[in-house]
């Protein structure tokens, strides 16, 4: 699964310098990248006419022999401009986009480490962070970050997002989120599940006993919600899967509507003023099946006032133990 940014995003400036470096051995192929480090400073970076900013990087390859087999280690640097919103202001951001990956040349490495610093670039508000964090590919959209790690073939893609407007994570899923729209509004509000397929494993980094998913809801600008689904011991425990659950958000009244088969929904009353707590009057359900006959059985979380209300979810409670996370 790919992502390709749009809206206001506008992508400006992209190049990199590729130097040829000595050949050498490292202890295995196999191995993560490590993060190089590097930030907006490197080379001879300053400012520019009309208060802008000037930065210079080169790239590098290292080819070697590693046990018969011809190993490459790329690192690649390219800038981007993209405009983020913050109320009714556009900022201009330049971000500086290192990529390292690691990989045997007859095979592909779907880890790469990205390094991002980012910083405003004229007379507008002041912005400047950094992020680094493990992907196969990288977009920019509804002003954030998008991160991808595509999954093998018993794994979902594992996606994250980070605020372009400090460099945060604010969101994360398997597979595909559910959107909450503003119209005319490009800040957006995400909700999503976190199966145990997903690539990486993040839920196995949580470690607690018969975890089956993980929700979450966030915005553009920072996370907001979560809850997590437990498994019970019952008759049909082992016939559930571990995979994403179908997923729809359900309008609760006329504030809300929900389009694209219930992936998205439509805040009618939203302005670019929405504040967390007015998101409300929806709710979302995700369908489970089992069995040879496809028995199903439903999870249903209203969202009222910005947050998950824990207190009126309709589940059952012999199969599946939900809670706030």
């Amino acid at each position: 699964m790919k992502f390709n940014p749009s809206g206001n995003v506008n992508r400006v400036l992209k190049f990199g310098v590729i130097a040829v470096i000595a050949a050498s051995s490292l202890a295995s192929c196999n191995q993560k990248p490590k993060p190089v480090s590097g930030g907006m400073d490197t080379g001879q970076p300053g400012a520019v006419a009309g208060k802008g900013y000037a930065d210079s990087s080169a790239s590098s390859v290292r080819v070697f022999d590693q046990n018969g087999r011809v190993c490459i280690q790329q690192s690649n640097t390219s800038y981007e401009v993209v405009n983020i919103m913050d109320g009714n202001t556009k900022i201009p951001l330049l971000l500086k986009i290192r990529k390292t990956e690691l990989c045997f040349a007859d095979s592909v490495n779907h880890d790469k480490v990205y390094e991002v610093n980012a910083k405003s670039v004229m007379d507008t508000k002041a912005v400047s962070w950094d992020a680094s964090f493990v992907a196969t590919d990288i977009s920019f959209k509804d002003n954030t970050l998008l991160a991808v790690k595509e999954g093998n073939d018993n794994e979902h893609d594992f996606i994250r997002r980070f605020s372009l407007e400090d460099g945060k994570e604010v969101f994360s899923c398997s597979f595909s989120d559910l959107e909450v729209k503003t119209p005319n509004v490009l800040n957006k509000y995400f909700i999503g599940y976190t199966s145990k397929k997903a690539a990486t494993n993040p839920l196995g980094n949580i470690k607690e006993e018969n975890l089956l998913g993980v929700v979450r809801f966030g915005s553009s600008t920072s996370a907001i919600d979560s809850f997590k689904v437990k498994l019970k011991r019952s008759k049909v425990v082992d016939k559930i899967s571990g995979s994403v659950p179908d997923a729809v958000l359900v309008a609760s009244n006329d504030n809300t509507r929900a389009i694209d088969d219930g992936k998205t929904i439509i805040l009618m009353k939203g302005d670019a003023k929405t504040q967390n707590k007015d998101v409300s009057d929806f709710a979302v359900k995700f369908t489970y099946y089992f069995g040879d006959d496809n028995e199903s059985t439903d999870i249903t979380v209203p969202v009222v006032n910005g947050k998950f209300d824990m207190g009126h979810a309709q589940y059952d409670k012999d199969i599946f133990e939900v809670a706030a996370f």
